[in-house]
């Protein structure tokens, strides 16, 4: 079985922004864009209601933490709670039921295959979303936290970092 790694293409991800938008697949835009850009668990977000999201800039992710909606973000909020009331669930079908799991992996895969992008599902947008943090940030020790890792060598490999942890401190300090 191959891994599950981050999409780490910046490319990559607006193709499959694109390919989502196209398909006019603009629910499973909105969880794809959530996850990647918060790191958020899919099944946080599965009990979402539309009053805890529509018409907010910011949205609560962690203890204390909240993330800033992008415009785009805002505009596919309004997009697919259009017809929804303020207590029903953001992230449902047409009819109702609660979206699974599976639904988007299914649509993913499949935006994925046309676009010839492999070792990549669900499971990868958190990954995504650590890969880039840590990217930006170095910040080891807040994704440890956030993705619930024993180890700083446990969040590196679920973000697929390869970088031992021992040449992180071979320079010493000038102090």
């Amino acid at each position: 079985m191959k891994a599950t790694l981050p999409i780490k293409n910046l490319e990559d991800v607006e193709r499959i922004k694109n390919k989502y938008r196209e398909k006019g697949l603009y629910l499973d835009l909105l969880m794809f864009l959530l996850v990647i850009n918060t790191g958020l668990k899919m099944t946080t977000l599965y009990e979402m209601k539309v009053s805890q999201i529509k018409g907010k800039k910011y949205i609560p992710i962690a203890k204390g933490i909240t993330f800033l909606l992008s415009e785009e973000m805002i505009e596919l909020i309004n997009i697919v709670t259009k017809d929804k009331e303020p207590s029903d669930l953001v992230f449902t079908r047409r009819n109702k039921d609660k979206a699974s799991r599976y639904y988007y992996y299914v649509n993913f895969k499949d935006v994925c295959a046309e676009l010839n992008i492999y070792n990549t599902s669900v499971e990868s947008w958190r990954r995504t979303f650590g890969y880039h943090h840590f990217q930006k940030y170095h910040d080891l020790f807040f994704l440890q936290w956030y993705f619930n890792q024993n180890t700083a060598e446990q969040a590196m490999d679920f973000i697929d970092i390869k970088e031992p942890m021992s040449a992180r401190f071979k320079e010493g300090l000038e102090l």
